[in-house]
C-alpha cells in the first residue's frame, strides 16, 4: 500500500514537471518569439510593450506568476495597464502545461521527455505567433530543429534517417513555395514555413512524415475555411496547421514506441 501511494505521488511529480518544461517553453518562447516578429532592424530584441514599448523586467515575463501578479488579472491586461483581453500569452501558457502533462505521460519519465516537453511548448509559441504576425521566427524554428535532433537522440532513434527526412521535408517545402506558388500564381507556402518542414523533419519517422503532411493540409484547410466566414480574410496562416499536425504525429509516434 506505501508502495503503492509512493508511485502515485511520483507519478504525479513527474507529469507536473512535464507541464512545467511545456508551461517554461511555450511562455518564453511566445515572449522573445512575439517581439522578434514584431521588432524593427536594430531594435533591441528583449520582450517590451507593444503599446507603451517599456521593456518587460523578468517578473513580467515570468511564466505564470507574470499574470498572477498582475490587478485585475482575469482581464489579462499589458503590464503598462493600456490594453486588456490579451489572451495569446495565458493561452499559450495554459496549452503548453497541458501538452507537457500529456508528453510526460505517453513518454514516461525519461531523458528524452525534457526535449520532448519543450519542443511542444515551442510548437505552441510558433503557432499563436504565426496567427498574428503571419510569420515564423527563424530563431523557433532552429529551436523546433534541436529539440527534435536531441529528443531523436535521447530516444536512441536513426540520426541519419531522420536527418535525410528532413531534407526531404525541406526539399517538399522547397517546391511548393518556389515552384507550385508560381504555377498557381499566388504564394502557398512562405519561406518560414518550408524552414518549419525541415525542423519538423527530424521530429518524424518515414512512415509518419507523408500523414504529417496530409493532416496539416487538412487543418489548414478547416482553419482557412472558419477564418473566411468569420473575418472574410482569404488568406490564413498555416503555421498552427503544420504545430497542430506534428504534435499529433509525434505523440502517436510515442505511443508506437516498445
Amino acid at each position: 500500500m506505501i508502495r503503492e501511494h509512493h508511485h502515485l505521488i511520483s507519478n504525479i511529480l513527474h507529469l507536473l514537471a512535464g507541464g512545467a518544461l511545456g508551461l517554461v517553453s511555450a511562455s518564453l518562447c511566445t515572449y522573445f518569439g512575439w517581439r522578434s516578429a514584431d521588432r524593427l532592424p536594430g531594435e533591441s530584441r528583449w520582450p517590451s510593450c507593444a503599446f507603451c514599448l517599456r521593456d518587460f523586467t523578468w517578473q513580467e515575463i515570468s511564466p505564470l506568476f507574470s499574470w498572477l501578479l498582475r490587478p485585475d488579472t482575469a482581464t489579462f491586461p499589458c503590464p503598462c495597464g493600456l490594453r486588456e483581453g490579451l489572451w495569446a500569452q495565458p493561452a499559450a501558457e495554459i496549452l503548453g502545461f497541458v501538452f507537457g502533462m500529456i508528453g510526460m505521460y505517453l513518454s514516461g519519465w525519461s531523458p528524452m521527455a525534457a526535449p520532448l516537453c519543450i519542443g511542444l511548448g515551442l510548437l505552441i509559441a510558433i503557432a499563436v505567433i504565426d496567427m498574428h504576425f503571419g510569420i515564423i521566427p527563424d530563431g523557433l524554428n532552429l529551436l523546433v530543429a534541436v529539440s527534435g535532433f536531441v529528443w531523436v537522440w535521447l530516444s536512441d532513434g536513426d540520426i541519419y534517417m531522420a536527418l535525410i527526412i528532413a531534407a526531404s521535408m525541406l526539399a517538399i517545402g522547397l517546391f511548393c513555395a518556389l515552384v507550385y506558388s508560381r504555377w498557381r500564381g499566388k504564394e502557398m507556402l512562405g519561406l518560414g514555413d518550408v524552414k518549419f518542414f525541415a525542423a519538423a523533419g527530424l521530429w518524424l519517422q518515414p512512415e509518419i512524415a507523408p500523414w504529417f503532411l496530409g493532416l496539416a493540409g487538412f487543418i489548414g484547410a478547416v482553419i482557412g475555411i472558419i477564418r473566411k466566414r468569420m473575418t472574410g480574410d482569404e488568406q490564413s496562416p498555416f503555421a498552427p496547421a503544420l504545430c497542430f499536425s506534428l504534435v499529433l504525429c509525434v505523440l502517436y509516434q510515442i505511443t508506437q514506441m516498445p
